[in-house]
């Protein structure tokens, strides 16, 4: 009797995965997102999720709309992935910012 490979999971289409599942997809995509984080609706082009030096799962993002408690926009933002409400990916997508590494520093691991 032959044994029969085990069948692959079946994938996950975009909405059965979480807003953090969604955002390594935006990463991966490179494509831009509307997200809601402290209750406030921004635009972020996500180029890293990874884990920062504090133990936080965090998303290294160019923000480039939308609302911030921090002022000046656009402008480079880390979110906290458990305070990710809700995410909503774009058509649109991004070329990746030369600058993007200085966000890495404080990354302890990189995921996506």
């Amino acid at each position: 009797m032959s044994e029969q490979p085990n069948p692959q999971p079946a994938a996950r289409g975009t909405a059965e995965l979480t807003p953090v599942e969604q955002v390594v997809r935006a990463v991966l995509d490179r494509r831009t997102v509307n997200l809601v984080y402290e209750g406030l609706r921004r635009v972020v082009e996500p180029h890293l999720v990874g884990i920062h030096e504090a133990g936080e799962p965090m998303v290294a993002a160019f923000q480039t709309g939308g609302f911030s408690h921090s002022g000046d926009l656009p402008g480079w933002r880390t979110f906290i992935t458990t305070k990710i409400e809700s995410e909503d990916p774009r058509e649109e997508r991004f070329t990746p910012r030369s600058d993007c590494e200085r966000m890495a520093e404080g990354m302890v691991e990189i995921f996506a």
